[in-house]
Formats: structure tokens, sequence, C-alpha cells
């Protein structure tokens, strides 16, 4: 690097740090304890004690490995798995994994953030090369995209899947079609990308694409094409199987093809119920996290511009090739959550550094086409001003979420409601949104399948707390089930739920928030 691209690198680390900085708060806050963090967000809370289970203390070094490797929860890869684990081992040394707010900061911190700052700095690497003021430019841009600030509230896998993401393109760009180390390197990134979360077969136009324009240009032949896709495949699946050490197990490849299948019927279908599929279905939330129409349609015109025309032909149409196929499984195959287009939509919208001048002034405006870059480049600079706005509520949102959030507020109101019942042994079962501590004399229980009457029957719960939303939800007329005969039990529940009336229980309290219900017996001892 010269001066020029290092004076700029620092400029854009100071900015990822002071970035980094300002996450502490929110990430810290309403996460007194597990029961807390899974009333905010359940995906956060399912994982914690696995992680806990990777690094606690075993009776000898064959068995912390064992525990370390086998950690039984395979909705998402070893590497997550792994790394979550590993930064939580100083917790865990000085018998802190009982600070919760200690261990999500940490998570949430080193987990999300972390690699996602460093994925957006090589992103803008490869579009600028830190060689003009463009670089922090882009990186600020970026950075404001309110899916990022969204997903780096949370401990989840797609801080490290898009930091691999971004390897895989950056490595085959720096390959630039001569098949060489660094296209064997991306196909060991796209390799781990799949072994943390299954995204890396969509690389498959953009690779297919550097090996079609290998032939065209004649730096591989026919013949080396075929070879060179395998070899591609084969790194790639040697990564995908080293990355997941588990698989050495066949109860552990048995359990993890189980939930591959569980998850793609999931995803597909939906949780329970049918979701409704499709850009469409999904505009509103990608509105609101990844900009208006007008938005989307100038970075997708700017890549295609930069496929075929700009000074860098080939980035840009590595990131169209991923892109693409991406976007359409994301729409249209699976139902549309915010995280998942985060690996797709940003390297599309750091094409979007095209249309800022290299210098500084734009001097004399000349001809038609400097006017159209002028007035685009205001329609972004519009687009992140509104991003701006909504990542200041978002973040104060977050910052509060816990003064006056109705889960807590309602379970004050139902410790209250059950003062009569408090020295008895209770088994609760709450909603998996409520927030539910763990106290003396309290089993408390959640799912997060349909609930039916067998559930609740077998079970023998003392006490119900529902969720008004969540009776609603289950009892619009629009929604379907994917199992009709399950989902018509779950509605007869909740229809009996919402008059109040559930066999075997009675309603000793309801507010626009929730009900408490408590077994007949409960009820003629201390209610009557």
């Amino acid at each position: 690097m010269d001066s020029i691209q290092k004076r700029h690198l620092v400029i854009i680390l100071f900015i990822a740090a002071i970035y980094f900085g300002l996450f502490i708060r929110p990430n810290i806050v309403a996460s007194l304890n597990q029961e807390m963090v899974q009333a905010f967000e359940p995906d956060e809370a399912a994982v914690l004690p696995y992680i806990f289970h990777m690094i606690a203390p075993a009776e000898n070094l064959n068995q912390s490995l064992r525990n370390f490797i086998f950690y039984e929860y395979y909705y998402y890869g070893f590497p997550y798995f792994a790394m979550s684990a590993i930064v939580l081992l100083p917790l865990q040394w000085l018998g802190q994994l009982g600070n919760t707010p200690l261990v999500m900061l940490i998570l949430r911190q080193l987990v999300s953030v972390l690699p996602f700052l460093a994925g957006l700095i090589f992103l803008v690497y490869l579009q600028d090369g830190f060689q003009t003021f463009r670089s922090p430019l882009l990186f600020i841009f970026l950075l404001s995209v309110p899916a990022v600030i969204q997903n780096n509230f949370w401990f989840h896998p797609d801080g490290i899947t898009f930091l691999l993401v971004v390897l895989t393109i950056f490595f085959l760009k720096k390959d630039n079609l001569n098949f060489g180390r660094n296209f064997l390197i991306a196909a060991a990134m796209c390799g781990l990308a799949t072994a943390v979360k299954t995204i890396g077969a969509g690389f498959f136009l953009a690779v297919g694409l550097t090996l079609i324009l290998g032939v065209i240009q004649g730096k591989v032949s026919k013949k080396q094409l075929v070879g060179m896709s395998l070899v591609f495949i084969l790194i790639m699946g040697l990564t995908f199987f080293i990355a997941n050490p588990f698989l050495l197990s066949h109860w552990a490849r048995t359990a993890f093809m189980n939930i591959v299948h569980k998850q793609s019927v999931v995803l597909s279908q939906g949780y329970g119920v049918v979701y409704v599929k499709g850009i469409l279905a999904s505009w509103p939330s990608v509105r609101q996290s990844y900009g208006g129409f007008l938005f989307l349609l100038i970075a997708i015109g700017v890549a295609l511009w930069g496929a075929l025309r700009g000074p860098q032909r080939l980035l840009h149409g590595l990131i169209l090739g991923w892109f693409i196929p991406i976007s359409v499984f994301f729409f249209y195959f699976v139902h549309y959550k915010f995280q998942y287009w985060l690996p797709a939509a940003l390297p599309l919208f750091s094409s979007l550094v095209v249309l800022i001048p290299e210098k500084r002034s734009l001097g004399t405006i000349r001809g038609k086409s400097q006017i159209f870059q002028i007035v685009v480049l205001l329609i972004v600079s519009i687009q992140f001003a509104l991003f701006l706005k909504s990542d200041i509520q978002g973040y104060s949102q977050r910052v509060h979420r816990a003064d006056n959030n109705p889960n807590i507020l309602f379970y004050d109101k139902a410790v209250s409601v059950l003062a009569s019942v408090q020295d008895i042994h209770l088994n609760i079962y709450h909603d998996y949104r409520l927030y539910v501590p763990k106290t003396p004399n309290r089993e408390s229980k959640t799912t997060f399948d349909l609930l039916d009457y067998s559930y609740i029957q077998n079970s023998k719960f003392d006490v119900l707390l529902l969720m008004e939303q969540r009776i609603q939800d289950y009892l619009n007329p629009n929604m379907s089930g994917i199992n009709p005969k399950l989902f018509s039990l779950n509605q007869q529940f909740y229809k009996d739920a919402n008059n109040g009336n559930i066999t075997g229980y009675h309603l000793i309290y309801r507010d626009d928030h929730g009900l408490i219900f408590v077994s007949n017996d409960l009820y003629q001892k201390y209610y009557q």
C-alpha cells in the first residue's frame, strides 16, 4: 500500500472502532438473564446452552474435545459455534458465564459486529482499493443500511456468513481468471460459508461466469473448464467437511441430515403455518431494511453498467452472478427474513461507489451523462439521509427496549395475580415471547411448535400464560396450516383460549397483552 491507501485505511479503521463502540450500550441492555434474552430474541437464547456445554469443565481432554465438537445443535455450522465458544472461554475461566449481560455483549460484538465490519472493509477494498476518498464514504454508506444496524443488534451467524461471502468474491476477483491459488482459496471460503449456513451453493453462477470468461479469453480450454469446475467443487466439499468435524460421527451425521431436512421444510413452507413468499409479500420489510424501489433499481442498474462497461467488469459480474441466484432463492423459495438478503444486497450496494467522482470537485458540468450521474447521486444521498433517520430511531428503540416493555410488565402483573399461590410449586406454560424468569417454586416451559390440548394436558401445567397477539395471529382466517389436521387442533385450542374456556382451566386475568389461566384445582382452592 502507498501512503494514500494507508491513510484511507486508517480513517476506515477509526470509523469502524467508533461504530464498534457505539453498539456496546444497546448490546448489553435488556439481557438481565436468559429468559429476558429469549423474550426479546428466541434465536439468541436457543443456542446459549449448547455453547456453554461446549466449554464446560470435563473429566479429561478427550471429553472436552467431544463436548466441543459434538455440540448437538446442528442448525448452524461448527465454525459459528466454535467461534462463539472460544470468545466465551475467558468468561468460563473467570466463572462469569452466569453474567448474562456480559455474555450477550461479547457474543453480539465479537461474533456479529466484528466480522461484519471486516467484511465491509474487504468489500470497500474490492471497489476502490482505498485509493481515493470514496473508500471512507462507501464504508460509511454501507454501515448506514438499516439491515446492517439491525443485524448488529443480535447474536447470529449472519456476520460470519457475510464475511465469508465477501472473501469468496474477493479471492475470485484477485485470481483474475488465472485459476491459480486464489481460485482455490475462493473455493475454500465458499465451503466455509456453506459450512456455517449452507449458503455457498449460491455461487454456482459467479464461479461458472469466471470459468466461461476464462474459456472466452483463452486462459483455459473447455476440457480444463470441466477440470477446474470439479476442483472447485472438491475443495468446497472438503472444506465443508473439515469445518464441520462432527460429521465424522455416524450419529451426528444422521442428526445433521434430519435437521437439514427439517429446516428445508420449515424455510420453504413456514413454521407450522404457511408463509407467503415472493417479492411482493416481502416488499414492506425490504423497503424498511434496504431502501426504496428507486434506490434498489439504481443499485442494480449501476452494477449492470459496471459489469458491461465499467473499469472493474469482472468484479461487478461476480457480484451480479452471486446476487441474482441468491436473491431469487431467498424471495421465492423460502420465506424472507431481513438477514437472509444481507450477503447479496451489500455487495450490490457497494457498486454505487462508481457514482462518486474520483476527484472531490466535479468541475464544469458537461453533457447529459454527467447531469444524469449527479441526479442519481442525489437520489442515493437522499436514501442515505433516510437510512440515517431510520438508524437513529432503531438505535434509540434498542437502547430503551426494556423500558415499559409489555412482555416484562405482563410478568409483573402475573406475579401479582398469582400471589395467592406464590408459596406452592407451580408448573407454568408461557408463550415464548413472554418474560418468565426462573424463581423458586416455579418450573416454566414453552414451545415453538403449534400449541394444542395434547401438549397442555400431557405436561399437566398448573398455569398458562398466553399472549393475546399470538391468539389473534393463529385465529386469522387468512392463515392456513402446513398440516391441516394439526393446525385445526391448534386453532381449536386458541378459540377456546380466546373465549376464556380452555378445558381444565379457568381464566383469572386478561388484558390487551395476555391471558392467565389456572387449573381448575387451583382455582377452586385459591380463587373461589
